[in-house]
Order: C-alpha cells, then structure tokens, then sequence
C-alpha cells in the first residue's frame, strides 16, 4: 500500500521551507500533500503573541487539521509548542538538531558594541528579559512577523537591532547576524528542533504504518534533549511565553547535561542551575532541575 501523507504547516517561507526538510527524511515511495494553514496569529501583527496566548496558537490551529482529518501530520518548530500536546496526538518524530542559538541583527556585531538606550525588536519574552539581564539600558520593542518581514523592518531603521532563531537564519540561507553566548541569553526549550505531530490512535494499517515510518526518522539525541528541557518546562509551569530557558546535551552516549534559567520579566533577577545523569532519566532530571529551581528562588514563581 502506497502512503500519502498530508503534512499541515503555516504558510511562512520558513515554515514551508521545515516542510521539505521532513520531507528529505522520509522514504522515496511515500507521497506527500502540503496543507497550507494561515492561523489566526498570522493575521494579528499588532499584538504580542504572550497577549494572543503564546506561540500555541500557531500550533492548536494545525493540530486541528490533523484531529479533523484535513490532515495527517503537521510539522512545527518545536521551542513554539506547549508542553502538553492535544488530546488523541503525539509529537511523533525530531529531527536532528538545528543550531540553539540566537542571533543579533544589524549594523553592531555585539550586544557590546550597541548604544546606549538602543532600540531592540523582538517578540520573545525569555529574550527580552534576559536581553535586560545584561543591559538594563535596552529598549525593547514588539517586533512580529515573519523573517523577511522582520528584517526589512531592521533594514527601514526602525530598531538598531533584532534578535532572531540561527536555525530558522540557516534554512533560509540567510547568513546575516552574529551569535549571541549561550551565556547572556540562553536558548528556549527545544530551540532548533523541528516536530512532527501525528494523531496517536492508531485506527487502521493507514495510521498504523504511518507512525511507524514516522518512528523510523525520530532522532533519538535530540529526542533526550527535548524530553528534559520540556520536562522542566512542565514543572515550572511554563510555556513559550514565560522567560524561561532550557537547554540540554548529550555527554559520552549515554549523559545528558541539562541546563535551566529563569528570569522575571524586567530582567533584575536570574536564577541558574544544571543537573546531570542518564539520557534514560531525561523526564526525571527536567522534574528535578525545575525543583532545584524553585528551592533557588524560594518558592516564588519569578517568571510569570
């Protein structure tokens, strides 16, 4: 039997461009349809996405396509999903990594190198706080849209800079930017990984061998990674609007590291932490860093 595979996605370059990522990675005799999906994030520019309820408003609406049989799976960037997936699906398979880290844009090479009272565009809480941690000085203002839209916005001079994902950079090829340390703004839980997302009961040899392929390309390193960084996630009752940032990597095999930081929202207080042991105890050692965490700050929750 030949699978068909309809792949639900937003209609973003970036977006349609992870589409055929995944499709590089699945059998030569499977054939896909993309469902394009305008969400209704995507209509609402003037907003931040923390005040439309977070980046899961991209996610709840393709979720739909595939609980309502317009579609079969859907792909996501994996650091915009919320840390519980809709009822009756499963995050099916990750690809390999992208690059983790965050990249500043325009004409200063550095942070450093920007002026005083700068005017910086973002729509990421965990980046704005920890953007404050650094520099108190920044002005941090809304910058929504996809990311040709926001670079042009930079190229109009209306920022001095704009921070955005290096890995969504690299699948565009756009090599503009530089890195900023891991250590002045840390990534977000599953920065860099694409999902995909597929319904999980299995109703019929149809869905049956559709997950199994799906099973096939699931790369396990950063299926480790991201179980404990959303695992943390989870336990500080997080979720892609709070400035909260995990990041984890396997060690020899068979270690995972996990890292963790928190921050309240002006920036003023950041709290650090990391925890290591068995990849196998991914979802375990997340529990246990978040817990770490919370005992760090007293039990009060900074972040929210």
């Amino acid at each position: 039997m030949t699978l068909k595979i309809r792949i639900a996605t937003r209609k973003s370059r970036l977006a349609l461009r992870q589409v055929e990522i995944v499709k590089t990675y699945l059998r030569k005799e499977i054939q896909t349809e993309t469902v394009e999906v305008i969400t209704s994030a995507d209509k609402i520019l003037n907003k931040s996405l923390s005040d439309l309820g977070g980046k899961g408003l991209f996610i709840k609406e393709l979720e739909n396509y595939i609980l309502n049989d317009k579609a079969d799976i859907a792909v996501h960037s994996m650091k915009d999903m919320e840390t519980e997936v809709a009822a009756k699906t499963r995050i099916a398979a990750v690809l390999p990594r992208g690059d983790r880290s965050d990249v500043l844009l325009g004409k200063y090479s550095s942070l450093d190198d920007l002026p005083d009272k700068a005017i910086i565009g973002t729509s990421s809480v965990r980046r704005a706080a920890f953007l404050k941690s650094y520099r108190q000085d920044l002005e941090i203002r809304l910058l929504r849209g996809n990311v040709e839209t926001r670079i042009q916005k930079l190229h109009e001079g209306i920022f001095d800079g704009i921070i955005l994902a290096k890995a969504g950079l690299d699948r565009l090829n756009i090599s503009e930017g530089n890195v900023i340390p891991k250590e002045i703004i840390p990534p977000a839980s599953a920065q860099g990984v694409i999902a995909i997302q597929s319904t999980e009961n299995k109703k019929n040899q149809y869905e049956k061998d559709l997950n199994d392929y799906l099973y096939d390309i699931n790369d396990m390193n950063t299926y480790y990674e991201t179980l404990a960084e959303r695992s943390f996630l989870s336990e500080l009752d997080g979720s892609c609007r709070s400035p909260i940032s995990s990041s984890a990597y396997i060690v020899d095999n068979d270690y995972l590291s996990l890292h963790g930081a928190v921050a309240n929202l002006d920036g003023t207080r950041v709290i650090k932490s990391e925890i290591k042991g068995s990849k196998e105890d991914a979802v375990l050692l997340g529990q246990e860093l978040g817990k770490e965490i919370m005992i760090k700050s007293n039990g009060e929750t900074i972040y929210k």
